[in-house]
């Protein structure tokens, strides 16, 4: 593998294994606080089940007008004095986040916890792109993109299925239900400053030589925007990006919701519900790790564009499936997860790798720029118009917005590869 794999000059693969680590527990720790966010709801703040749709709309939509804010600030502070010690600050961040959550009693007091804990989101989640786009050649692009997908994968896997037990294994021990999310959360905050160590001792030191001073953030859009309508392909790139995380919010939040609640209507406590949760979540990403590494070496190997219109149709086949059924008990709940696993995983990779094949080096930061708006539209459009959607229409409902709408990219797809010019992959 350290053969095929090319990096970038400069980086060793001391650097590429600790952003890996840091890549494992960034997509980890943001699949937990999604994941946990239900738990907090019911255990905590004892918001009823017709709310909580809404609830975690706002929180999620408050979350990214954070990041979008400040994504550029730390994108330039990046450049300034370098990745490393941005993304340390991140998890620092991120690790005294956790251990406030378990303290809100009131929902203002949960939006201001996660108002602060967006802002170590967005440290790491930028330096998470950043690195990615630093570290490997572009011959080796989508290897690299597939692996870290891989690692990804793994970290969100690993944080449900360890993190997400532990809430219940404390309750049999006679633990009360805040009090074990105290604790649970209390581990990922450790976790967060183990990284924040990592990071600090094995990214790359100082700063890329080939990036300049940061441009403010609406001259580098409109740069980014004239770049995409001299290249459609562009369009498509950023279109991947915002479904990417439109997805990504639908498997997060309104999944591991839908679970809990159903199990807790079943007669589940809030404690069993959220194991009882852990299993299809866990599959759904297990699924995703798995195909992560396969779509990865088919990237290198095909069209991009190809790569992601097959992307956007496994995805919006998957979440149009997904809406049917929420029962972790049901005997189709793992198909589903399985479907939801590798759309998600599709629409993330194929975003990544077209993004970086597609954007000119000489206006790539504006590029990547427009993506990360692309990708935050994404965001907020969910969290809102899927909050609440899944309390007013139905629990299924955000399911199927988003997959009709990968299905819409996949066929702008297709149409740019029967009517655009293709670049060789």
């Amino acid at each position: 593998m350290a053969r095929v794999l090319k990096l970038s000059d400069g980086t060793s693969r001391l650097n590429a294994a600790t952003y890996l680590f840091a890549a494992f527990i960034t997509i980890g720790m943001f699949a937990f606080i999604s994941f946990i966010q239900t738990y907090l709801l019911n255990a905590n703040l004892h918001v009823p089940v017709h709310e909580q749709g809404r609830t975690l709309g706002v929180l999620g939509f408050a979350n990214e007008v954070v990041s979008l804010l400040l994504v550029a600030p730390f994108g330039a502070l990046s450049d300034k004095i370098g990745r490393r010690p941005v993304y340390t600050l991140g998890f620092l961040w991120l690790a005294a986040g956790f251990l406030l959550y378990p303290l809100a009693r009131t929902f203002p007091q949960l939006l201001v916890c996660a108002i602060f804990f967006s802002v170590g989101v967005s440290a790491v989640g930028c330096m998470l792109a950043t690195v990615l786009a630093d570290i490997p050649k572009e011959e080796s692009r989508g290897l690299f993109v597939g692996i870290t997908g891989f690692c990804q994968g793994l970290g969100a896997t690993a944080a449900i299925l360890v993190l997400g037990q532990i809430p219940q294994r404390l309750a049999e021990r006679g633990i009360d239900a805040i009090t074990a999310g105290q604790i649970t959360l209390s581990m990922a905050s450790g976790l967060c400053l183990l990284t924040a160590v990592v990071c600090w001792c094995g990214l790359q030191r100082g700063t890329p030589s080939e990036i300049g001073e940061r441009e403010p953030l609406f001259k580098l859009l409109a740069t980014g925007i004239l770049a995409a309508r001299a290249n459609p392909r562009i369009w498509f790139a950023c279109l991947l990006q915002f479904m990417a995380f439109a997805d990504r919010i639908v498997i997060g939040t309104f999944f591991s919701a839908r679970l809990q609640q159903t199990a807790i209507a079943n007669g589940q406590t809030v404690a069993e519900a959220i194991s009882a949760a852990t299993k299809p979540y866990v599959i759904a990403n297990v699924s995703g790790l798995v195909f992560a590494l396969i779509f990865g070496l088919m990237l290198d190997k095909v069209n991009r564009i190809t790569a992601g219109v097959v992307a956007m149709g496994v995805a919006g086949f998957g979440y149009i499936v997904g809406g049917f059924v929420g029962d972790p008990q049901s005997d189709w709940i793992i198909f589903v997860a399985v479907l939801l696993g590798m759309g998600q995983v599709c629409a993330i990779i194929a975003s990544q790798t077209v993004l970086g094949q597609e954007a000119p080096r000489d206006v790539r930061g504006a590029v990547f720029g427009l993506a990360g708006v692309s990708a935050s539209l994404g965001i907020l459009f969910t969290t809102s118009i899927g909050g609440w959607m899944y309390d007013l229409v139905g629990q299924g409902s955000p399911f199927f917005l988003v997959g009709t709408l990968n299905l819409l990219i996949m066929f702008f797809g297709i149409y740019l590869l029967r009517h655009v010019d293709q670049p060789k992959p």
